[in-house]
């Protein structure tokens, strides 16, 4: 017997009245078989008792509920909850089955479906249940159900529910958030991280479907497949930033992480959490997708370099006509020498012819590089490297400019004893030596313009130069 009000004790527990009502015929039962005062004190505890968890069940913000399966799954006990969630269709709900209380067939047949299967299986049953309430809002209801066996009769069934409406509506502002930070990440090509530099891994938030997804990587697993030429780099600056050198960091490299082959990214980072020493021990940031960006760079140097080569073409065409003139000043001044100078030496008519004729080369050679505008154009341009003796070369330079130097100006030339050798292009050097010569001439006004060469053993190099008295690039414009 005590098994059995125990029992009973437990079931009033859970639903209001059922002391006064579903087991009265117990109490009844009760009362004719205890005729002590001891007894009746015990009886009158347990309906003390009874009532006091009955008033704690309504307070309780829960739907309670019970139906009869043997009735045709008609209430016989609903809590106040239940009365105001069902107010809009009748004012009492016990004695009514879904279908009474529902208008709309569909849902109370969804409801009654559920009902079956919990008897059908007779195992407790959870289902996520969906209705409108008095106001006409649709409320969203999370219910579990089970069985209440009694004596030779069809068991209780009962129900318990939980109004997830705004857990629902949460959810699903959530998901909705979620997809609009996956499609910003996905538009932009960007990876939020956590780190933990303690452990050394990471979460990595990727894109997939729609949402964000969430996966644990090392910081090894990420650093090894990063561009052998900048791992060191990667390696440097996130050692500094995990000892705490640094609070934040922005670098890009190439990596290929995320696909087979090298994209640039770009490591955005700042310190998440610090222990109390200000040692970080969390960081958070992004990973961005730059390629385009650094498609784009290369693009615009490409443009920049195209402009660049433009101007050079300009400023090649306009030095041309510096460069043509010399050799053509040295070929017409030493011609007019050995037209109207009769008293000339065979010698120095030899000498003469010989610098005209080197003259009438460098020009044939300017002219060709005219030609070869193209190639400069393309970046390339041909050289033709030969052994030259530098004395010979100084002196055929300084023949030329001789009679193009203007007459009020100094013009020296200075050698080394050492006989010496270079390997080089000629005419080109002869080119790059007049275009100094000639500029000395411009800008000097008064004073000397010297040509020498000098050697500096222990480097085993041939020093050439220029040097002259005039006024020099100003510092800003060098």
């Amino acid at each position: 017997m005590l098994t059995s009000w125990a029992y009973y004790l437990y079931l009033s527990l859970i639903f209001k009245n059922f002391t006064a009502g579903i087991f009265k015929p117990l109490i009844k039962k009760i009362n004719m078989e205890v005729n002590t005062t001891e007894n009746k004190t015990l009886e009158q505890d347990y309906r003390d008792l009874a009532g006091l968890l009955s008033n704690i069940v309504d307070s309780l913000p829960i739907y309670f509920f019970v139906k009869d399966t043997g009735d045709n799954f008609r209430y016989v006990y609903s809590s106040p909850l239940m009365n105001q969630l069902y107010g809009r269709y009748h004012n009492d709900v016990v004695g009514k089955t879904d279908f009474d209380l529902f208008l709309d067939p569909v849902v109370a047949q969804s409801f009654r479906d559920m009902d079956e299967e919990v008897v059908k299986t007779g195992k407790m049953q959870r289902f996520v249940e969906q209705m409108i309430d008095p106001k006409g809002i649709l409320r969203t209801m999370d219910t579990m159900k089970l069985l209440a066996p009694r004596e030779d009769k069809p068991p209780y069934l009962v129900g318990i529910s939980w109004d997830i409406t705004k857990q629902r509506q949460v959810e699903e502002e959530l998901h909705s958030y979620n997809k609009r930070l996956a499609l910003a990440c996905q538009a932009g090509k960007i990876y939020p991280w956590l780190w933990d530099l303690v452990n050394g891994t990471a979460e990595l938030s990727l894109e997939e479907n729609g949402q964000i997804k969430h996966v644990q990587i090392t910081h090894a697993s990420f650093t090894e497949k990063i561009h052998p030429d900048y791992r060191k780099v990667y390696e440097n600056i996130t050692t500094a930033f995990m000892r705490g050198e640094i609070d934040s960091m922005r670098f890009s490299f190439p990596c290929r992480y995320f696909s087979d082959e090298y994209v640039w990214l770009e490591k955005i980072g700042e310190v998440y959490e610090a222990d109390p020493d200000g040692k970080p021990i969390r960081s958070i940031g992004i990973l961005r997708d730059m390629t385009v960006d650094k498609r784009h760079e290369a693009d615009v140097q490409a443009k920049r370099l195209a402009e660049e080569s433009d101007r050079m073409k300009s400023a090649f065409i306009a030095n041309m006509s510096h460069e043509i003139r010399t050799p053509l000043n040295s070929i017409v001044g030493f011609a007019n020498i050995l037209a109207l100078e009769d008293g000339l030496s065979s010698a120095e008519r030899e000498e003469y012819i010989s610098t005209i004729n080197k003259n009438s080369e460098l020009l044939l050679k300017l002219i060709n590089d005219i030609l070869e505008l193209s190639r400069i154009e393309s970046g390339y341009m041909s050289f033709s490297f030969k052994r030259c003796k530098v004395r010979e070369l100084i002196d055929d330079i300084y023949m030329t400019h001789q009679v193009l130097i203007a007459p009020h100006l100094e013009f020296l030339k200075e050698g080394d004893d050492t006989p010496l050798e270079i390997n080089v292009d000629r005419e080109r050097l002869i080119q790059v030596l007049t275009n100094f010569l000639n500029n000395a001439g411009k800008f000097t006004e008064t004073g000397y313009i010297k040509l020498g060469y000098s050697y500096l053993p222990d480097e085993g190099k041939v020093q050439i130069y220029v040097e002259d008295t005039g006024r020099g690039i100003p510092r800003e414009e060098q």
